[in-house]
């Protein structure tokens, strides 16, 4: 019996299909890994941070660019870069250190803006060849795992220079060509020293990295309580409170994960974040993680220990960029078990906050408005003397016979001549001072009379002989000043509030 040629299908059909790589060997080999590189922490620690450090971008430099000024280009060109990352479908942190290498070349080349997707694309291109190949412990380059098995870690994937070129344009604007000769460029550039540490040696545990293995598990548990709850054994109840917890545990490690990738992509759009060394950076990412989750967490690797203004600063850096956050990253992290929530979760922290100042500024200004200040009298106060100018004189010494007694003949020069006081009794023993510090004085007649003739002539004056003293001024209405005496009790109260808000303020403009 003869086949025919149309019945013959053509070219290679493979059936093989992907298996799940079994989770009990994955965690033999992590936690084999984990107990040999402990003996190198430090070591591993001090390289990656001096690393670091060492091919750290330069703000400065970056923000003389004179057509991609940051602050106005930066959003747009990470958005690219990030849509570029999405479409090439690249593993996680690829797109941190693409951006990061293009940063690193803004520092040291002028980019002009008709080649900027071609230099960002080139840098994802680079990024993808040094970080994106089987290089996980378990997916190595000897055998790789993603073509056999499902697991544990995403299948590493290098963009085809084909595919970079139809994203960014289309052969009439680049060709592959271009981006083999702008590669180059960028390696001379960097001194091909494009292996730098990335923010996920900090962020994330190896286990961390495969977050597959973690969702096959529990998609396991969720098939074993299908499973339970069909049965109508007696132990069906104890079998699924234990399965509950499993789960609860299960379901806070992958929110972990899935918050600290968020994170991680989120920074790259914090252009402020720049100016801080990578291990600042985690520090931060844990920080907003700590505050939100109610956990202790903290860099994988060894650190220095960012000080309280930095850390304060990144801190409120990511609050912020989290309310702000980006439609497209927010997109990408919407089926993302526990990512929408804690979003929610600092926008709700984010409005309180807002809310309490607001309640603290119009509660300060309430009490400014209700304050009793000084209020000039309607009625001008006359002169001391009806036939002449002057302001009352400053007693310059207590005693008579003083050779430092002497008498200004002009106004006081700290003396204000408009200088109002309160209406007193000329006969009290609360009379007002002449001085302008408001001391009070206790004078009978005789002392009033020498303190008016001083000054004059005292060898050839009379002592029988009548004077006249200068007749007191009246004042108009009784005022009250807050520096004096009488208003401490009324504003005591008013103080402690004020100081109560100010803390408050405070403390919340340290958290923003």
């Amino acid at each position: 019996m003869s086949v025919s040629s149309c019945d013959v299908p053509l070219g290679l059909i493979v059936n093989a299909k992907q298996t799940y790589y079994p989770i009990e060997l994955s965690n033999a080999e992590l936690l084999a890994h984990y107990e040999t590189i402990q003996d190198y922490h430090q070591e591993i620690s001090e390289n990656v941070l001096q690393h670091s450090c060492r091919v750290k971008p330069d703000p400065k430099l970056i923000d003389q660019q004179p057509e991609m000024n940051p602050q106005h280009t930066r959003t747009a060109i990470v958005n690219f870069a990030f849509e570029l990352a999405q479409k090439t479908r690249v593993t996680n942190g690829i797109f941190f250190h693409a951006v990061r290498l293009y940063d690193r070349y803004c520092s040291k080349r002028v980019v002009l803006r008709d080649q900027a997707k071609l230099v960002i694309a080139t840098c994802l291109w680079l990024a993808a060849k040094t970080w994106g190949g089987c290089n996980h412990i378990i997916n190595n380059v000897t055998v790789p795992t993603g073509g056999r098995f499902y697991g544990p870690n995403p299948r590493a994937r290098i963009p085809r220079l084909s595919e970079l070129v139809h994203y960014c344009g289309g052969s009439n604007v680049f060709d592959e060509s271009m981006f083999t000769q702008m590669e180059r460029h960028i390696l001379d550039t960097l001194s091909w020293d494009v292996y730098e540490p990335m923010v996920n040696d900090y962020v994330l545990n190896v286990d961390e990295n495969c977050l597959i293995q973690y969702e096959l598990y529990k998609r396991q548990l969720e098939h074993n309580r299908q499973y339970a709850n069909k049965r109508n054994s007696q132990d069906s109840n104890a079998t699924e409170e234990d399965v509950s917890e499993e789960d609860e545990d299960l379901d806070n490690k992958i929110q972990l994960i899935n918050i600290k990738k968020f994170l991680i992509d989120l920074a790259v759009w914090q252009y402020d974040l720049l100016k801080y060394e990578v291990f600042e950076l985690a520090h931060g990412i844990f920080s907003i993680i700590n505050k939100f989750t109610n956990q202790d967490l903290g860099p994988l690797l060894l650190s220095p220990i960012p000080s309280t203004n930095n850390e304060s600063l990144v801190l409120n850096v990511f609050i912020n960029g989290v309310i702000k956050c980006p439609a497209a990253l927010l997109e990408s992290y919407h089926e993302k078990f526990g990512v929408l929530q804690f979003v929610d979760q600092v926008k709700e922290y984010h409005e309180s906050l807002q809310k309490k100042l607001q309640l603290a500024a119009a509660m300060d200004l309430s009490r400014r408005n209700n304050a009793k200040f000084y209020e000039a009298p309607s009625m001008p106060s006359p002169t001391y003397s009806q036939h002449s100018s002057y302001t009352p004189l400053r007693n310059t010494s207590n005693s008579e016979s003083s050779v430092f007694s002497s008498v200004s003949n002009q106004q006081s020069p700290i003396t204000p001549q408009m200088y109002s006081f309160s209406v007193q009794k000329p006969g009290s023993a609360c009379g007002s001072s002449v001085s302008v510090n408001s001391i009070s004085q206790k004078r009978n007649r005789d002392e009033e009379t020498n303190y008016s003739i001083m000054g004059n002539d005292k060898e050839n004056y009379d002592p029988t002989s009548t004077y006249t003293v200068p007749p007191r001024a009246k004042f108009a209405g009784h005022t009250y000043i807050f520096t004096g005496a009488a208003k401490e009790e009324q504003t005591s109260s008013t103080s402690n509030r004020s100081s109560l808000i100010s803390l408050a303020i405070g403390n919340a403009n340290s958290l923003v």
